[in-house]
């Protein structure tokens, strides 16, 4: 295989890539097989076509384009090394020259990893909720916890005292005012998780804001393609399907995909802007933090550690190390952050779904 020619367009490049037609040779072996599986001839069995009788029944142009197409599949992965360029998409490729006396040449297109300029990202502003936990949000909670134990037993709530005893029964807290401190402390962890899930959320968009370039197209939609499968596993939790949800909501695939562009985007550049930051700072995943987060999967997964450590795919295993690693740089990022603190924000009770101001 011999790269002719390399050139970039945008985001794109294009090449003449050069491969001897005796390549070729396997590959059209290989389609014929294919495609004996596929026909139907009377008196043979699928799979067990002579070739020369396969041949009086096919086309062999239409065996020739998939024989090519199998040697381009085969090539492809040494093309992207020999060009050192980063895919976005499936390539686009043309038949320039296909002789048998001579070399086959192809012309490749395909989107690649845009280039991007990335602005300020140290000193970012943000703002983080408040966390305290009030006394009021405390108590009710505890009194939702007092009637829905008074619905589940059948017994008027009025009739709860809420007392040692009855934190003994709901709750391992052995007396009314640990089981007030339980609540507390699960109400904190609760609007800690909140507060960061939220600053982090800003960050990604703050950092959205300072990146430059122009995305492809085909990251765009790929983008969207993983967002609408995430929302279907959110709906399947949910006992719904995609078709329900767009009935409900009064829309069809065209408009979710179109709502979710603003949104693929800001997730593209600030996924873009991490993988920079990560590289300019020198961010790394050392081997210990790879092992525990694995382990971690694995204990998820119901498996032993090294059990699935063992049976974990190389891209399966890149996509930890690529998650791990914008999760470092977002910490990085948060960490020069200048972080301004918010008046606590108001308890979302269980009971009725109503905000109360603490």
């Amino acid at each position: 295989m011999k790269i002719l020619k390399q050139e970039k367009q945008g985001n794109q490049v294009v090449l003449d890539v050069e491969e001897e037609y005796s390549k070729l040779a396997p590959h059209i072996k290989e389609a014929y097989n294919e495609v004996s599986k596929e026909v139907k001839i009377p008196g043979f069995r699928s799979g067990k076509i002579p070739l020369d009788v396969l041949k009086k029944y096919v086309n062999e142009d239409s065996v020739m384009d998939r024989a090519i197409q199998l040697l381009v599949a085969d090539i492809y992965p040494n093309v992207i090394d020999s060009s050192e360029i980063k895919p976005v998409d499936y390539p686009k490729v043309e038949i320039k020259k296909l002789d048998k006396n001579s070399p086959i040449t192809f012309n490749i297109k395909v989107d690649v990893y845009p280039e991007i300029k990335l602005g300020h990202y140290k000193g970012i502003k943000v703002k983080k909720k408040g966390t305290t936990v009030t006394d009021d949000e405390v108590e009710k909670t505890l009194d939702f916890v007092k009637k829905n134990y008074a619905k589940q037993n059948n017994i008027d709530e009025n009739a709860v005292v809420m007392d040692d005893d009855f934190a003994k029964k709901i709750s391992t807290a052995g007396t009314i005012a640990a089981l007030r401190d339980l609540i507390r402390s699960n109400i904190g962890v609760e609007k800690q998780n909140d507060a960061n899930s939220s600053m982090r959320d800003d960050i990604t968009r703050k950092l959205s804001e300072v990146v430059e370039g122009e995305i492809p197209k085909a990251m765009i939609e790929r983008e969207i393609d993983g967002m609408i499968s995430d929302l279907e596993i959110s709906l399947k939790r949910s006992k719904m399907t995609l078709e329900s949800y767009l009935s409900a909501v009064k829309k069809d695939k065209n408009k979710l995909r179109e709502d979710m562009d603003p949104p693929a985007r800001i997730r593209i550049k600030a996924k873009l802007a991490l993988e920079k930051i990560a590289d300019k700072e020198d961010i790394k995943i050392e081997e210990e933090e790879l092992n525990k987060e694995l382990a971690a999967l694995a204990q998820h997964a119901g498996k032993d550690p090294d059990e699935y450590k063992a049976e974990i795919s190389e891209g399966a295993l890149e996509s930890v190390k690529d998650y791990m690693l914008k999760e470092k740089a977002i910490d990085f990022v948060i960490s020069k952050a200048k972080v301004e603190t918010s008046p606590p924000a108001p308890l979302l009770t269980k009971e009725r779904g109503e905000k109360k101001e603490s």
